[in-house]
């Protein structure tokens, strides 16, 4: 007998495909699909637990190189951690990061998700993705520990790169939506913007005389399908807040990654960003 879903479930998934089919009127993308670490059968990452603790050295740089008048005499190990490596900073190339310990049913993928905001990668990935476009990025030693099992065929990738300069305004399409999950309320936008700042401008207007935390009755203006100028960037997100959160990533990449059997990654098609004149 089948196990009945969760309302929650429900829920979730209802809400999924009626976020999703607003954008199912247009071709999917050739040049870009939507990348996802799998989510397990019990719990949403593979690390159960990151032992920063079993760092080296991550105390020692950080008291060097950090440390100021500001901070208390304790400060917790993963503030540390967070101060070190900001998009405006690589933490020291030198950084140990302890060990990533994986849930019991997890299993050892070139792609571990669950540990802060970077990657855990397999050093295969890493060498495969240093000879594509991903941006600015820093490798950082880490151990992976899977039951019995514990691996130093990993690095914690920290990466960063955004598409938001490739934007072709005029050709991208918007929306406004009022408030959150209201998806019945989206409405595309005739008009057309030269720029971010246009956009920007628009959204204040529409929303003028509303408190900015008001998300029930606050309009927001979204990005409905996105075209970018030729670029050759391979792993990107946007920056805008009228631009979609997903991590993307080039078909060629994809392709390569796909042939190499990569493990840890999903796929997904997208009609949301596509490469202006060339699709």
């Amino acid at each position: 007998m089948t196990k009945p879903i969760h309302i929650l479930d429900e829920i979730a998934i209802q809400w999924k495909e009626d976020e999703e089919l607003f954008f199912l009127d247009s071709d999917y993308s050739g040049h870009y699909v939507k990348i996802e670490t799998p989510i397990g059968k019990k719990h949403m990452d593979q690390v159960e637990k990151h032992d920063i603790l079993g760092s080296v050295n991550l105390k020692s740089l950080f008291d060097t190189y950090y440390r100021t008048e500001d901070h208390d005499e304790f400060v917790p190990w993963m503030t540390m951690f967070s101060e070190m490596m900001t998009e405006t900073r690589f933490a020291p190339v030198e950084l140990d990061l302890g060990i990533a310990k994986l849930y019991s049913e997890a299993r050892l993928t070139d792609v571990i998700s669950g540990v802060a905001n970077g990657w855990v990668v397999s050093k295969k990935l890493f060498e495969i993705l240093k000879n594509f476009n991903i941006g600015q990025y820093q490798e950082y030693k880490i151990v992976v520990q899977s039951k019995k099992t514990v691996s130093n065929d990993y690095v914690y990738l920290f990466f960063f790169n955004y598409a938001d300069e490739f934007v072709n305004y005029p050709h991208t399409t918007f929306y406004t939506e009022k408030g959150l999950l209201n998806f019945g309320s989206r409405k595309v936008m005739a008009a057309k913007f030269n720029s971010f700042e246009e956009v920007k401008k628009a959204s204040e207007e529409l929303n003028k005389g509303i408190d900015w935390l008001d998300f029930t009755n606050k309009t927001h203006i979204k990005a409905k399908e996105i075209m970018l100028n030729n670029n050759d960037q391979d792993i990107f997100k946007f920056k805008g807040f009228c631009f979609n959160t997903d991590m993307l990533m080039s078909a060629r990449l994809a392709k390569t990654l796909m042939d190499e059997k990569i493990t840890g990654l999903e796929y997904i098609k997208t009609s949301k960003v596509k490469l202006f004149n060339q699709e």
